[in-house]
């Protein structure tokens, strides 16, 4: 489909003429068709090609445009027929004359623009154009949201990671699963990511019908729009020819969260070097065409990041992998050797900048005995030729004598440049006509040749392609693998650093365990010899409490009671059990008062805690043997209390030693018959 704007639209700013053709012949055509009915052409003829006289006829500004492209089918092509892959624009009478057509005479008029355009996108001229969508980034994070307690702050950092690596991996596979393009930039840590930056190279609402946004106490997943548009044309020949102003370069990348770019020209010359964060592809590419042509990308580790792939894939130039992932030391010692020849890297160099350019160096390394047979062999031919351009085919893929006879075309090609076509009335001048068509047969030929280098280029391309899919099939398959052997290393390594704090955890216990035997067993020997009284421990008396002290005054006569948080109503609840199985009761000095009176009334000697106690381990405490002595005294004290009592009423000591007699026979009897 071919298409070129009309003057004056009562429809709206712009109206286009249309013309649609298929192997060559005009099967339809429209005119005065406003901007909306031209998409629903579109939409409606999906045309293979789109083709345009000039591109920037279609909207008022490069926003405007990328919005326009972004709604046309995304399997059609839209090409600029007037301009070549080298850059240069053509009249379009020039151009339809240069590829045998006829453009007829006078003004060309929309429709005939419409047809002849489409007829050359079709013939093959022409450059495509690209337009750069909106971007979308899928942030993973830790969580905003604190969780209090629970585990200690490695073990919760342990997990977060965890959880970061597994959402991570989870993402990639569903915008894999989905074929959405996409940069990963993430920043490791010990079993698992820290953070983790998806640039998904779709629009906002085409990236969350595959992820959406999440957050819970560990992570958080983040969706956020990143828009820039802009146009561009996919030129399919870069720089070519005596006009290069830009040199050749190698670039080394180190992605990451932090991004190092650095690259150097054939000559070894440092050319730049930048570290920035949050450097997604479509930036990477920007900053290297600022400074020079790539030929060639490079990395420090084996296999190549997919970054490093995908930013080799736009750019279309090979990649370089070391044979193995270059070491720190290794890298240190070329960095070393590459800054004493230059000092002024000192100034910009980091950890991402240094690996970013030991690969550069590292992948120059490889070629400098390609370079010295280049240089040797354009010297041996005497050929005033870009050795520059060749030593970049070579890099790209071509032989040496293939790499000299596209500069020698070149070279050829400068003597020529496309005819003047007078549309006037000279034309009917013979001479004038045989000249152009010499040229124009000159041309033609100079094309073909140039023709058949394309081919055989693109023959050797194709094999390359089918050579890659291979090794990516391989890949992909060892990367499945590994990937799967990463996740049960990470487990494991969770589960090994949980088996660790179990095991400290164990070992305190023991060595708490070990310490409370020892001392257990000195105050076995105190006991035995009386300096240590052995005393139960409770919280405060209730009917389970109380059992445990009657089992212990069973077997092993009255005991001595420490009460912690002890209830007056308590002691007089439980108070003739108490009488009959305690000797003692021992409290801290804060309750002393509150239960002195209670006690003394119940006549059970009450002492304070802090005046005894030597040692406590769990519900056992060890006390000096004093505290038996003052029971004692507190007892005899209440004793003769009662004797002064007792004589106060009347009665004699024997009298009253009697009735105590008579009132224990009487319960001994009763436990008998029990």
């Amino acid at each position: 489909m071919g298409i070129d704007v009309e003057p004056g639209c009562k429809y709206g700013p712009l109206c286009f003429s249309v013309a649609l053709l298929e192997n060559g012949k005009l099967v339809n055509k429209y005119e005065r068709v406003p901007l909306y009915r031209l998409i629903r052409l579109v939409w409606e003829y999906r045309p293979r090609i789109l083709a345009v006289d000039n591109i920037l006829e279609l909207a008022r500004n490069k926003r405007e445009l990328a919005h326009i492209l972004s709604l046309m089918p995304s399997d059609t092509i839209i090409v600029q027929a007037t301009r070549l892959p080298d850059g240069r624009f053509v009249e379009l009478r020039k151009l339809a004359h240069l590829a045998g057509l006829n453009p007829g005479s006078g003004k060309l008029s929309p429709s005939r623009t419409a047809y002849l355009v489409a007829l050359l996108a079709e013939m093959g001229y022409g450059t495509p154009i690209r337009y750069v969508e909106e971007k979308t980034k899928i942030i993973v994070a830790r969580s905003r949201k604190l969780k209090h307690g629970g585990m200690s702050a490695r073990r919760y950092q342990r997990r977060v990671r965890t959880a970061i690596l597994r959402a991570a991996k989870d993402i990639k596979k569903a915008l894999d699963r989905s074929g959405l393009d996409y940069d990963l930039m993430f920043r490791k840590s010990g079993g698992g990511l820290d953070s983790a930056v998806f640039i998904v190279y779709a629009p906002r609402n085409h990236v969350s019908k595959v992820v959406r946004p999440h957050e819970d106490t560990d992570i958080r997943i983040e969706i956020e729009s990143v828009y820039r548009s802009e146009i561009e044309f996919v030129d399919t020949i870069e720089y070519y020819g005596s006009t290069r102003s830009k040199p050749f370069i190698i670039v080394g990348v180190d992605p990451g969260v932090s991004t190092g770019i650095a690259a150097v020209d054939l000559n070894g010359k440092p050319v730049f070097a930048v570290s920035r964060r949050g450097l997604d592809r479509g930036e990477v590419i920007a900053i290297i065409r600022q400074y020079g042509i790539p030929i060639l990308i490079a990395t420090d580790v084996t296999p190549a990041p997919d970054f490093v792939r995908k930013l080799a894939s736009s750019l279309r130039v090979p990649i370089y992998e070391p044979p193995t992932s270059l070491s720190v030391e290794e890298k240190r010692i070329i960095l070393d050797e590459y800054m004493s020849k230059y000092p002024d890297l000192h100034r910009v160099v980091d950890s991402h900048v240094r690996d970013a350019l030991a690969a550069a160096v590292k992948a120059l390394h490889m070629y400098e005995g390609k370079m010295r047979q280049i240089e040797s062999y354009v010297s041996r031919i005497g050929l005033d030729i870009d050795i520059e351009k060749v030593k970049a085919d070579v890099i790209r893929g071509a032989t040496i004598a293939e790499a000299v006879e596209n500069a020698i075309n070149e070279l050829l090609a400068e003597n020529y440049t496309l005819p003047d076509i007078d549309d006037g009335k000279s034309r009917n001048d013979t001479d004038s006509v045989s000249q152009q068509n010499t040229q124009l047969l000159t041309e033609i030929e100079l094309l073909r040749a140039e023709n058949r280098v394309l081919k055989k280029k693109l023959a050797e391309l194709e094999d390359t392609v089918r050579a890659l899919e291979i090794d990516l099939k391989i890949m992909t398959t060892s990367l499945k693998e590994e990937v799967e052997r990463d996740r049960e290393i990470a487990m494991l390594r969770e589960r090994t650093l949980s088996l660790q704090d179990e095991l400290e955890r164990l070992r305190n216990r023991l060595r708490s365990a070990e310490e409370n035997v020892e001392k257990l067993t000195s105050f076995v020997f105190e006991i035995a010899k009386g300096h240590i009284v052995p005393a139960i421990v409770i919280h405060d008396l209730s009917s389970k409490t109380l059992g445990i002290i009657e089992e212990k005054s069973r077997h092993y006569g009255r005991q001595i009671v420490i009460i912690e948080s002890p209830n007056p109503l308590g002691l007089e609840r439980y108070a003739d059990k108490l009488a009959r199985s305690v000797l003692a009761i021992l409290t801290p000095s804060r309750h002393y008062e509150k239960l002195y009176r209670t006690a003394e009334s119940l006549r059970i000697p009450l002492l304070v805690m802090e005046k005894y106690v030597v040692e406590k381990i769990g519900n056992l405490a060890f006390l000096d043997g004093r505290v038996v002595i003052d029971a004692y005294s507190i007892l005899e004290e209440y004793k003769k209390r009662s004797q002064d009592t007792i004589s106060q009423k009347g009665l004699s000591i024997n009298e009253f030693r009697k009735l105590i007699e008579e009132y224990r026979m009487k319960r001994a009897r009763l436990l008998l018959k029990k």
